[in-house]
């Protein structure tokens, strides 16, 4: 392959996984760099699946806009500007942000129920919602997470916040949210947390009856245990591609019941639902477009080598 014929890299990416004493706190922290791409108009989009996820985000340079909840890559949908320091919480439908020519930052993903423990928040209260972390944020965690924009090299940066919030996670007492075990392995999607919190809401209070321990995860969340395990099921289902692809044995209907799904339409609705593309589109986009980065991190920290677009080309 010539230079001319040449495919560019994708932006770099980074991930981090939390410490064991943060492992019920803190599910991954993800940074990624596009300074120097000069990416096209296309590339300058980033695709973001639904998940009962709180996420603080931080922009160490440049400028994102957040499209409306639902509004996947539509460049005339509503759209607001992406604070330095943002919080976001768990999304029940896909969502879309358009960069800046140059952008650069890091994204902490919490489970919902630790987030409400460290901040007062409750999930359901910021529910496909973006703000800006001044304004939501308690001053202990807020003084934590503004110092992310100060000092070092990234993974310098990323070594201190964890340290930090170690502490204070610590310091104000969280053991109820332990796991009763170590969790399995990090691939093993959201099951692990989401058996954790099923079993805490189960054993709590003097209301044990199924409709309470539910009411409990709602709110403990934001999501019912229902829409828990749909997430979970998808990221098997996502674990599960990127397993066949690397093997050479991709099919669609062998995952779909594979993965808890009736059939094969089945898993193509809920895959749409979840992220706002087919699985094929999915995948594609995966592999050659920039703009799926999100899904090629979370690859990346379950163990898959995903395969590039400038390797596809020689």
């Amino acid at each position: 392959m010539s230079s001319d014929d040449a495919v560019k890299l994708f932006a770099p990416i980074q991930t981090w996984l939390p410490p064991w004493g943060l492992s019920a706190c803190v599910r991954t922290v993800m940074g990624r760099s596009t300074v120097g791409m000069a990416l096209s108009e296309a590339d300058r989009w980033g695709h973001y699946p639904a998940g009962p996820i709180c996420a603080l985000s931080c922009l160490f340079e440049g400028a994102a806009e957040m499209l409306e909840a639902g509004s996947v890559a539509d460049p005339k949908a509503p759209r607001q500007s992406v604070p330095v320091l943002a919080v976001t919480g768990p999304h029940s439908m896909p969502r879309s942000i358009v960069y800046g020519p140059e952008v650069k930052g890091v994204m902490v993903i919490f489970y919902p129920d630790a987030f409400w423990a460290l901040t007062g928040v409750a999930p359901e209260d910021l529910s496909n919602k973006m703000v800006d972390a001044h304004s939501v944020l308690p001053s202990a965690l807020l003084s934590v997470f503004q110092r992310l924009l100060h000092g070092g090299d990234v993974e310098s940066r990323v070594q201190t916040f964890m340290e930090d919030l170690q502490t204070l996670w610590h310091e104000q007492g969280h053991e109820r949210l332990k796991y009763a075990a170590q969790p399995r392995q990090w691939p093993q999607t959201f099951t692990p947390w989401m058996e954790a919190v099923a079993l805490r809401a189960a054993a709590t209070g003097w209301g044990r009856s199924l409709r309470q321990s539910e009411r409990r995860i709602k709110q403990w969340t934001g999501w019912s245990l229902r829409k828990l395990q749909g997430s979970a099921r998808g990221e098997d289902a996502f674990f599960a591609v990127m397993e066949a692809m690397l093997e050479e044995r991709l099919d669609w209907t062998q995952i779909a019941l594979d993965n808890g799904f009736s059939d094969q339409s089945h898993f193509i609705r809920e895959t749409r639902r979840i992220t706002g593309f087919s699985p094929e589109t999915l995948l594609h986009g995966l592999i050659h477009e920039e703009a799926f980065w999100i899904y090629r991190a979370w690859a990346q920290l379950a163990g898959y080598e995903v395969p590039t677009k400038d390797l596809l080309a020689d």
